[in-house]
């Protein structure tokens, strides 16, 4: 996304009848497995506000109980790889705790976060967290944003220091952020992504040597060159370099860590073939025509990748979305965290 055009999503159990809010909150969930640890109050309320500035989103969440309730709602999240292969959200998360608290497993490894403390996640991998919960900030950063992270970053939790600016920053910014022109939101998500990463400097150390400054840049610079010309036929390694001024062999070293960057290009088109499938007029994309659109030989050809990226056909995925519209239409859920989460990939 380059447009900082506010785009907002909010949620409520209090906007459904007690009957529907447990099945109201566990539709947010799609991107993980959803399961209650604890009884659900239905009198509690659970609302979360969201909004994506261009290449970032940030939203809080506010957790509202009953004085001497007794035990505090938990839930588990469970984000598996079929999950992943499905969805393809493709970015960074940081939790950071006002409330409640995070326990968990990442890579084998056990977590625990307290409030004042922040996690952070990436969503192209697993986890399984259980969730105390309490008021919190979401925030997600756009992979491209932040390239050339090592891997043990996903599961790390930051405490003190810039740490702290941040989520002082953050609380801010969601207090000002209905009000802010566009220029004001290009200025916010700079700002933003200058504190995150001058938070992960300290994790970051053992790979400057090994990317540079320069090639970070032109690596995000070939990625959002790629995303523009997702549809042309003509995309592909030559043009790329013929187009930014780089090397065939330095091309190719930017992108092994994708797979290289023909892989990239056919993992972004089969992310944009699923977006349209999944979206809520999905009836009118003919899947002849997006195979067609975004460079697949046949019908034959895309089912074969769409399968092997997704796990499942392309018709399954459209067949998927129009039941997602049918509960939408029937059961007043308007929109769904993890579409918010999606925004993002």
């Amino acid at each position: 996304m380059s447009d900082t055009n506010l785009r907002s999503y909010r949620f409520s159990l209090q906007d459904y009848s007690t009957s529907e809010r447990l099945e109201a909150w566990q539709a947010q969930y799609s991107v993980a497995e959803f399961s209650l640890t604890s009884p659900f109050d239905a009198a509690v309320d659970y609302e979360f506000e969201g909004y994506t500035l261009g290449n970032i989103s940030v939203g809080k969440w506010a957790y509202r109980q009953e004085p001497n309730s007794g035990i505090p709602l938990t839930y588990m999240l469970d984000r598996s790889v079929p999950r992943i292969r499905r969805d393809g959200l493709d970015n960074y998360s940081f939790n950071l705790r006002t409330g409640g608290a995070v326990h968990g497993e990442i890579d084998g490894r056990s977590l625990s976060v307290q409030p004042g403390e922040i996690l952070m996640v990436d969503q192209a991998r697993p986890y399984r967290r259980e969730i105390e919960a309490g008021d919190a900030i979401t925030l997600l950063v756009a992979r491209d944003m932040l390239p050339n992270l090592p891997t043990h970053i996903h599961g790390t939790i930051f405490r003190g220091g810039i740490s702290q600016l941040l989520d002082d920053y953050l609380r801010s910014l969601l207090g000002k952020i209905g009000s802010i022109t566009p220029l004001e939101a290009l200025h916010a998500e700079q700002a933003t992504l200058s504190l995150v990463k001058a938070m992960l400097s300290p994790t970051t150390q053992d790979v400057a040597s090994a990317r540079n400054e320069l090639l970070s840049t032109l690596y995000v610079k070939i990625k959002e060159y790629i995303r523009r010309n997702l549809e042309s036929p003509e995309l592909s390694p030559d043009l790329i370099c013929k187009e930014i001024g780089i090397s065939r062999s330095s091309l190719y070293r930017l992108f092994e860590q994708d797979g290289g960057v023909a892989n990239y290009i056919r993992k972004r088109r089969l992310l944009a073939i699923h977006r349209a499938l999944m979206s809520p007029d999905s009836s009118r994309h003919r899947i002849g025509d997006l195979a067609y659109r975004y460079g697949f030989n046949s019908n034959t050809q895309l089912s074969r990748a769409f399968k092997q990226e997704f796990g499942h056909a392309p018709s399954e995925t459209r067949e998927a979305a129009e039941r997602a519209q049918h509960l939408s239409t029937t059961k007043r859920i308007d929109a769904d965290y993890s579409g918010w989460l999606a925004q993002m990939r």
